[in-house]
């Protein structure tokens, strides 16, 4: 059962919370806001347009600002009962600081798995009906999908198509694979430098073809070839897909899977996977870090928590950017890339609360 204390320190987390969540979305919203302006304005976006797109943005704003506004909270809170010698007194009747902390840190637990729900099942479809809104309802542009990079997809043909990059103007292709299977076995893979469409076919360019029998592999090259067999139309490279970026855990792991079995390169995809499923766990590591820098010595005021949430926000966000551009270029594995920030941040905290008053 919950005690008066950690009643009263759970409000107190929760208003801070709901305080620095409402004025994160409130400044965002006012920064952008200022800074599309003029491209509002000379589109003659409607209210309800802008409106509903800053509706669907907010909640990649709440999903960024939420580990900043759950450190703040816990320092704020932790900080007021050092602050008033709440602390000590409870230290003194032999409460330690985790059992002091306990309902924050079972709140970031439970904020941890809503992040994780939140990136899973909102965040991709609200950024996709934001871009929508964007660019098909206020800049009055065709709506057409605009990811272009590793397309991976599975044709009306049954073919796995993968192409390192697709020109929707020229309707060409660049760095395309196609696999043709028969149940788990691979029967054909075409590999073409480039494959262009002339309005009826597909004509592949600088290339090899394989074929799997019985008999063993049949290896052909060509220059150029007319490829009358191969069913898709450039238009299932354009529709129903959704941008890397905006792929939830379930999608990106199925994109995983297609790319590698269609020959591509599946890394930076890999490194996505790896960051949706890292990133909701900084919720609970800022609590704990906040837990331990406000129970210090040193009583935390609203200058010095602004300031320390700067900070250790700043470098958070620095590590995981920083990592996630290495992993996509393939200098560091996908879980080196997406899961060093989170790892140092806790022997961070660990090495801190060993030195802690507890």
């Amino acid at each position: 059962m919950m005690s008066i204390i950690h009643r009263h320190l759970l409000r107190t987390f929760l208003r801070y919370l709901a305080y620095a969540l409402a004025g994160a979305l409130v400044l965002f919203t006012l920064i952008d806001l200022l800074d599309h302006m003029g491209s509002l304005v000379d589109n003659a976006a409607t209210a309800q347009e802008t409106a509903r797109y800053y509706l669907y943005k907010a909640a990649w704003t709440v999903d960024i600002v939420l580990p900043i506004s759950m450190l703040m909270a816990t320092l704020f809170a932790v900080g007021q009962m050092a602050r008033y010698m709440e602390l000590t007194a409870l230290f003194a009747a032999g409460w330690s600081l985790l059992r002091v902390a306990r309902p924050l840190v079972l709140a970031a637990v439970a904020v941890s798995g809503l992040s994780l729900g939140w990136r899973e099942y909102v965040l991709p479809r609200a950024n996709v009906a934001r871009e929508r809104v964007w660019e098909v309802e206020i800049h009055g542009r065709p709506e057409t999908i605009r990811p272009t990079q590793n397309v991976a997809l599975t044709g009306p043909d049954g073919r796995l198509y993968y192409a390192r990059r697709w020109e929707p103007a020229t309707a060409q292709l660049t760095g395309l694979k196609i696999v043709t299977r028969d149940g788990p076995r691979v029967i054909e893979r075409i590999d073409a430098a480039r494959a262009e469409w002339d309005g009826e076919h597909w004509t592949l360019v600088d290339g090899t073809r394989r074929v799997f029998d019985d008999q063993g592999e049949r290896i052909d090259t060509f220059a150029r070839l007319t490829a009358a067999d191969l069913t898709i139309r450039p238009r299932s490279f354009e529709k129903d897909r959704v941008a890397q970026e905006d792929m939830n855990i379930r999608q990106l792991r199925e994109h995983v899977a297609l790319v590698r079995q269609t020959g591509g390169d599946p890394r930076s995809a890999e490194v996505d996977l790896q960051f949706n499923l890292a990133f909701p766990l900084v919720n609970l590591i800022v609590v704990l870090l906040g837990v331990v820098l406000a129970s210090g010595p040193r009583k935390t005021t609203v200058a010095s928590g602004f300031g320390l949430t700067i900070a250790v926000s700043f470098g958070y966000y620095l590590f995981m950017n920083f990592g996630r551009a290495l992993g996509h270029a393939g200098v560091v594995p996908p879980l080196a890339a997406a899961w060093t920030g989170n790892l140092f941040y806790g022997l961070l905290f660990l090495v801190l609360f060993a030195r802690a008053r507890r």
